[in-house]
């Protein structure tokens, strides 16, 4: 988005294949290569990782890990730099190993960095207590911090012990021509549409159970994962065949042709550091209805719908059954994200973290 207005931008892609994962005898390494795509000068490179990660408790065995692609990361920056010059920032968009190589790389070139976090391994116990460390260490240094939304923030102070004061909200974008508001469909019966992988994560099981007490309304369930089969028998022995309808994966290029389809959009899901597809939903013009689950608490605003708590089935059924009938402004909702979330309001935020960051107020 910054290619677009004239900006150089380079893209580092580093993968790695650690020890034992299966990618590590199928993912061959790969020397650097530099191409430009759609303006952009993108970097890539994959390399094996001799250090297993079981082993990765001892602290020698980690700390070389985190030599290795750190070494990876500086040749890569030096084969950019080498024909395009050195750039003014560094961006990284990861809050472990993104940010350790833009550090590393940062550090030896005195390059400001900044970076967005913006993944829910650290709030999902996913990472050990040594990733935390270096994570904690690698965010305090960067010159400024980001996250996707306030809730992660918080949770990154809670885990990580950086204030969450430290973080400024610049939550993801959308392309919202792929995206564009329509109005609302002529449904025979109000139709609630839900898209994500049916994962334990994503509150399909409250969904359903709220759906019970939900009569003249119809769902429809895009996605698939491991839980489907499950979730099928449960439709069935709640009674909800006739009226819940799973669709199955649905294309990127498609996703805009479900929301247009349905009257409004549930997302009971557990845990959220962002929820791109609610933003995609207003976009198109949807009201929806949203748990207290991170992410959403920003998004949703009161004239976009409603949030309910997280796993509770009553208050999720009566918010559905005061969606059927009720009239809304879905222009408010689709002027809404045009204004937070689209390429140029995140864009002209960055520019702006950007110039604090290039020029600091003086004192």
């Amino acid at each position: 988005m910054f290619a677009e207005e004239g900006h150089k931008v380079g893209v580092l892609h580093a993968r790695f294949h650690d020890l034992p994962s299966a990618t590590w005898l199928k993912g061959p390494s790969e020397p650097i290569t530099m191409v430009e795509e759609d303006g952009l000068i993108v970097v890539r490179a994959r390399k094996r990782l001799f250090q297993p990660g079981p082993l990765h408790r001892i602290p020698p065995v980690y700390r070389s890990s985190v030599r290795a692609r750190e070494k990876l990361a500086l040749r890569m920056y030096d084969a950019y730099k080498a024909v395009h010059g050195a750039p003014d920032i560094i961006h990284a968009k990861s809050a472990m190993w993104g940010a350790i190589l833009a550090k590393a790389i940062a550090e030896r070139d005195n390059i400001p960095y900044v970076v967005t976090v913006g993944s829910s391994v650290f709030a999902r116990g996913i990472v050990g207590p040594r990733e935390r460390k270096t994570a904690a260490l690698t965010l305090r240094s960067a010159n400024r911090l980001l996250s996707v939304s306030t809730t992660l923030a918080d949770d990154l102070e809670r885990i990580l012990g950086i204030q969450a004061s430290a973080f400024m909200t610049v939550p993801n974008m959308i392309d919202s021509e792929k995206f564009p508001y329509t109005p609302l469909p002529e449904n025979e019966m109000f139709t609630f549409g839900y898209m994500a992988n049916l994962v334990e994560d994503k509150g399909h099981r409250t969904l359903l159970n709220a759906f019970v007490d939900v009569p003249n309304a119809k769902l429809r369930l895009a996605g698939d994962g491991p839980l489907r089969a499950e979730l099928e028998a449960m439709t069935t022995r709640l009674g909800l065949d006739g009226r819940v309808e799973f669709v199955g994966p649905v294309p990127r290029e498609k996703a805009s042709g479900f929301f247009q389809a349905i009257d409004a959009f549930v997302h009971p899901s557990r845990y959220e550091t962002f929820g791109i597809v609610l933003v995609e939903a207003l976009s198109t013009g949807r009201p929806v209805i949203a748990t207290r689950c991170g992410g959403p608490n920003d998004i949703v605003r009161a004239e976009d719908g409603t949030l309910v708590n997280v796993d509770d089935v009553d208050g999720l059924a009566e918010a559905m059954r005061s969606f059927i009938g009720r009239v809304w402004d879905t222009q408010v909702m689709r002027d809404g994200v045009e204004a937070r979330y689209t390429k140029e309001a995140v864009r002209n935020r960055l520019l702006g973290v950007y110039e604090t960051v290039l020029s600091p107020p003086r004192p």
